[in-house]
């Protein structure tokens, strides 16, 4: 019998067990949940021209948007770009998207061409005849 073979199958046996003992010793994380949108209208309306900022405001305040909004009037915080929306300068939802069971609309702001993104029904259109994007009137044939 060779000398290195047999110590192979130790070897590999001795880091699956180092492996199992890591995975219990590091419970899972489940992932935080967004509020209910009953708690929404109440909630401050919370915009990150980013998804991905949005979504990290949202894991280190553990999806509590009042502790998101302190953050933000924190000025030594690292705000992510995100900022506190004025509900009534919301002219338009302009983009939706859903990740993991969780709904996001980009709405567009009065002022500026950058939509911020907010927690789907956070925020609603001051004129809602405007959030629906129209089709082009059919062009005429010559």
């Amino acid at each position: 019998m060779r000398r290195g073979s047999r110590s192979r199958p130790l070897a590999a046996l001795f880091l699956a067990a180092i492996g199992a003992a890591r995975a219990e010793a590091q419970p899972a994380k489940a992932p935080t949940p967004l509020p209910s949108s009953a708690a929404l209208p109440s909630a401050p309306a919370i915009g990150c021209p980013s998804l991905a900022n949005l979504r990290l405001l949202l894991r280190q305040s553990e999806g509590d948007l009042k502790k998101a909004a302190a953050t933000l009037a924190d000025p030594k915080a690292d705000h992510l770009s995100c900022n506190l929306l004025g509900r009534d300068t919301v002219n338009a939802i302009t983009d939706h998207a859903a990740l993991n069971g969780n709904e996001y609309d980009c709405v567009g702001i009065t002022g500026t061409s950058i939509c911020s993104w907010t927690i789907a029904g956070t925020v609603v259109p001051a004129d809602p005849a405007r959030s629906v994007k129209k089709a082009p009137p059919p062009k005429s044939k010559r």
